[in-house]
């Protein structure tokens, strides 16, 4: 059994119920709200345990909004996934924990700042498919797969981002649960670790259907993405003090 203190219970559960709120709403967010906070408790939760939370909400939305979703993209996508996917496995492997912290912060606050700056990509296939091996290296790498998608998709309308976001992570956390366990970096420990999230995120995904009407609201996203800025700082400062 893990040994953590009551306040790190308290920040666990409070972290992954407002990562699902926000993943059940816009449709993605669990890593970008609760990653910071998680993996500066325990490297671990990045990323397998992040990248299952994340599609424990996100099976809601492949089923629920799937009339909605754009199968093409996400045709185009799944090409670019198993370069992304090696890629991501061969940098994983071979980085330490404080690394691996950074490279959350630094991925999670670049992120925010993009999608904060309005940044918008040109969609087209052969921009679909590099957008599929970027979501597949950052999510296997950080558990982050849904900043590359915002920034190619953010045309989309919330129901259609939603599906369109699920049914391709649903596959890019597929093969990367499976490759994260078959080079070792998911086992008993990431398991464990896994179940504590579990309560938070069923409560945040609850939560969420209160929420979804919100989306829409202009102050909705960017309060999100300060957010999930504000802990990627302190998570690069925690690394580098």
């Amino acid at each position: 059994m893990l040994a953590l203190t009551a306040l790190e219970i308290l920040i666990i559960i409070g972290f992954s119920t407002a990562g699902a709120v926000v993943h059940g709403s816009l449709g993605l967010g669990a890593a970008l709200v609760a990653g910071p906070a998680l993996v500066a408790i325990d490297p671990g939760f990045a990323p397998g345990p992040l990248i299952v939370i994340g599609q424990i909400v996100g099976f809601r939305h492949a089923i629920v909004e799937r009339r909605h979703t754009d199968r093409r993209a996400v045709r185009h996508c799944v090409i670019g996934l198993p370069f992304g996917l090696a890629a991501g496995l061969a940098v994983l492997t071979a980085i330490s924990d404080e690394m691996l912290g950074l490279l959350i912060g630094s991925l999670t606050a670049a992120a925010a700042v993009s999608l904060l700056c309005g940044l918008r990509i040109r969609r087209n296939p052969p921009v679909e498919m590099a957008t599929g091996f970027a979501t597949a290296f950052t999510g296997i790498t950080a558990g982050l797969p849904g900043p590359p998608l915002v920034l190619t998709f953010c045309d989309m309308k919330p129901a259609t981002l939603r599906g369109t976001f699920a049914t391709f992570v649903l596959m890019v956390a597929a093969a990367g649960v499976v490759g994260l366990v078959v080079t070792g970096e998911f086992g008993r420990h990431e398991l464990e670790l896994t179940g504590w999230l579990a309560p938070g995120v069923v409560l945040g995904l609850a939560m969420a259907r209160f929420v979804r009407p919100y989306v829409d609201r202009t102050w909705f996203r960017p309060a999100v993405l300060i957010v999930a800025l504000a802990g990627a700082i302190a998570l690069i400062l925690r690394q580098l003090l």
